[in-house]
């Protein structure tokens, strides 16, 4: 979605800095205090009274939401975004958080964090041999290589996950692709001869994988696919389109909008019109303000997630900037900040000339026309109201996105006003 693509087109590897200044808090006692209080949020039961945030992250990480719970709810898209579940894969156990854990090492955590969600593996079990310390998959990674493409067998997903890490390829993006191409392959679209004699046929996790390391050696077919399932489409022809499920080039998340309809949220409308389109982690709409404070401030979304109910974030973001930067800064000028970086993404994508009302969706992702079986038979996401909504909450054009000038100015942003809003030509002089 952004920094990863263009480092790829330019063949950058990395960006390595090294510095030699201390990194000094304003005050440290101050950070410690509000850190206490964190932590202690963090490990308040939840609202049944079962383990604490931080106690089921770091168990089972992402994978403990319980990816079978999801595909048979209707949260996790199935088959392509065709299927259905509880009908289509209703035996999901090899993606549950105990298989996930199955083959675990040891826990692994990004520095100093108090949760530790990620995992290890020993060495792969059975057909896969991937190497010990390969990282566990997660929920999305499950999800794509998983419910995508129905496929339950566990260690094909670790071995899925292990190929994309080591080639730099997006989990999420790679099990879509896969997902596409049984599709294609399904209804005759690619052959037997395309795949170089490789059974592509839902469920079959050796093809998966075969297809998987095709895609990061961009061998075949693979060398067609890695570039995603818009320019796949295009390549292959022959009505591969129809299969191919994205926003703008970029494959969705694995969260179904159908499963939350509402005209107030953004469920179904960030997969569309957020600057990055298909981001399940990002949103559209004021919601949306508080996630960007959480990223530019450098912490991590979990560590913030975990504690929602149990204390006020109002407090702890800016308590944390106080402690840190010895800056003094309110909620509400914090959430203005969010604003600005939201609007700043936004008007970066309409220079280039990007309305995102106008980028296709898919009609699989907001069930037109909707699933006839299963929790989400009969449910059409409303994405129209929820745009329409939004649009006017965040004083947007409703035709043109454009950000009201009073807006820009509001925020601060002057010289946005000045391009997106140029002042009027003097009339002509008279004759």
């Amino acid at each position: 979605c952004g920094v990863g693509a263009v480092m790829g087109s330019k063949r950058l590897k990395a960006v390595a800095v090294k510095g030699v200044q201390k990194v000094t808090v304003a005050d440290p006692d101050g950070a410690n205090a509000v850190r206490r209080e964190h932590l202690q949020a963090m490990r308040q039961p939840d609202a049944q009274g079962g383990p604490s945030f931080m106690e089921r992250f770091r168990t089972a990480g992402t994978a403990g939401i319980g990816t079978p719970r999801s595909a048979h709810s209707g949260d996790t898209p199935v088959k392509n975004w065709a299927g259905v579940g509880v009908i289509d894969f209703p035996d999901a156990s090899g993606l549950s958080p105990e298989a996930a854990m199955a083959n675990v090492d040891k826990g692994v955590a990004c520095w100093h964090c108090p949760i530790g969600c990620q995992a290890s593996l020993k060495e792969g079990m059975g057909d896969y041999k991937y190497p010990a310390g390969t990282r566990r998959p997660e929920y999305e990674t499950q999800s794509s290589f998983g419910t995508l493409c129905l496929n339950n067998d566990t260690e094909s997903i670790a071995m899925a996950n292990h190929i994309c890490n080591s080639y730099g390829l997006d989990t999420i993006s790679a099990g879509c692709v896969i997902a596409f191409a049984i599709e294609c392959y399904e209804n005759g679209v690619i052959t037997k001869k395309d795949t170089d004699g490789i059974e592509l046929t839902w469920g079959n996790h050796r093809a998966i994988v075969d297809m998987t390391w095709k895609m990061a050696k961009r061998e075949g077919l693979g060398d067609i696919l890695a570039d995603g399932v818009k320019v796949a489409a295009e390549k292959i022809g022959k009505g591969a389109e129809k299969y191919a499920i994205h926003i703008g080039g970029q494959e969705l998340g694995m969260h179904d909008p159908k499963l939350a309809r509402r005209p107030g949220g953004a469920s179904a409308a960030r997969y569309q019109m957020d600057a990055t389109p298909g981001r399940h982690s990002s949103g559209f709409g004021p919601g949306a303000f508080r996630g960007h404070i959480i990223n530019t401030v450098g912490v991590c979304l979990f560590g913030f997630w975990g504690v929602a109910g149990a204390t006020d974030n109002s407090i702890l973001i800016p308590g944390y900037l106080s402690a840190v930067t010895g800056l003094e800064r309110s909620m509400d000028e914090l959430l203005k900040v969010g604003e600005r970086i939201n609007v700043m993404r936004h008007v970066f994508m309409l220079r280039e000339g990007i309305n995102p009302l106008k980028l296709k969706v898919h009609p699989r992702i907001i069930g037109d026309p909707p699933l006839k079986e299963g929790p989400l038979a009969g449910v059409r996401a409303d994405i129209e109201p929820q745009v329409y909504w939004n649009l006017g909450a965040l004083d947007w054009d409703r035709v043109t996105t454009k950000p009201s000038k009073k807006k820009l100015l509001e925020l601060g942003l002057n010289d946005v006003a000045e391009e997106l809003w140029p002042p009027a030509p003097p009339p002509a002089p008279r004759p």
